[in-house]
């Protein structure tokens, strides 16, 4: 069982590891998509966290009005009474959601001390039972903790950076730490990702599971991809990619997922297209002639 659950559109993942990190710092559990397991079900892993969470944060924006998986998604924590509905854009909301009174996080950077994070903070304290000052204090706390820890970890790195100065002729060093780095600067998103992936469908709205599904994703311009499947339920789609950082491609608008983890090797895929078939794979390496 998780303290809070945080429900939000996946344009808005930049909102939502803020507000999980921040969360985290108050020492509270936090459950959102980012924790699905490899091999989980999205649909089953969703619903089991969203029915046990003791609260549930929906972030309101352009986007996730107008997701069904958010909206059902706070639907079903309104019915439970542990909604905290918190608005990272000045949208109206769903008509249903319109009468609960909502935090406004509208240009939230992070900042612990923002109004609107104070609201939803105190919001999720009052359905786990807390006060928000012990929530307080145990953030500080951690704080302590951390800054104890400073001094340690600066001698640390200065041991490993001198280390790896007498390493500089080692290619394969070279490579691992550089590799991610000067591929992207010298390629678009779509050649990070492009080619075939095999692996399989772990959800389906209209089916069952199925193994053994490949999937190609192809370059058409230097952030956009088409991909494509030789299973029928999966189609062929189109995606527009961005990048939160050295390890995560994402797609940018619309109702299908897809998301590239480059730090695995091969890389690894997950897709949900349309909200309805959700597929994970790894990328089919090339043999070396």
């Amino acid at each position: 069982m998780s303290d809070v659950f945080i429900s939000y559109a996946r344009e808005d993942y930049d909102t939502a590891n803020k507000l999980a990190r921040a969360f985290g710092d108050l020492g509270w559990s936090v459950w959102w998509d980012r924790n699905i397991v490899t091999g989980q079900a999205f649909d089953r892993a969703i619903e089991a966290q969203l029915e046990s969470a003791k609260s549930v944060v929906v972030l309101w924006s352009r986007h996730s009005i107008e997701s069904e998986w958010v909206k059902n998604e706070a639907a079903a924590a309104a019915e439970r009474g542990v909604l905290v509905p918190a608005s990272i854009e000045g949208v109206k909301l769903p008509l249903e959601f319109r009468r609960k009174q909502t935090a406004d996080l509208t240009g939230w950077d992070g900042e612990v001390s923002h109004g609107g994070f104070e609201a939803v903070r105190e919001g999720v304290a009052n359905l786990m039972g807390v006060k928000v000052q012990a929530a307080e204090k145990r953030a500080q706390k951690s704080g302590w903790k951390v800054w104890l820890l400073v001094p340690a970890l600066a001698v640390a790195v200065g041991l490993i950076l001198l280390w790896l100065g007498y390493r500089r002729t080692d290619s394969w060093d070279a490579a691992r730490m550089g590799g991610i780095a000067k591929t992207a600067s010298t390629a678009g998103l779509a050649d990070l990702v492009s080619g075939t992936y095999e692996g399989s469908v772990i959800a389906d709205a209209k089916g069952s599971s199925r193994s053994d599904v490949r999937v190609t994703v192809q370059k058409i311009e230097r952030n956009t991809v088409r991909v494509t499947s030789d299973y029928e339920r999966l189609g062929s789609v189109e995606v527009s990619l961005t990048r939160t950082d050295e390890s995560n491609i994402l797609n940018v608008d619309g109702d299908t997922v897809f998301h590239v983890y480059l730090e695995h090797d091969p890389h690894k895929l997950e897709l949900s297209v349309h909200n309805e078939v959700s597929y994970e794979g790894t990328e089919r390496k090339q043999a070396v002639k």
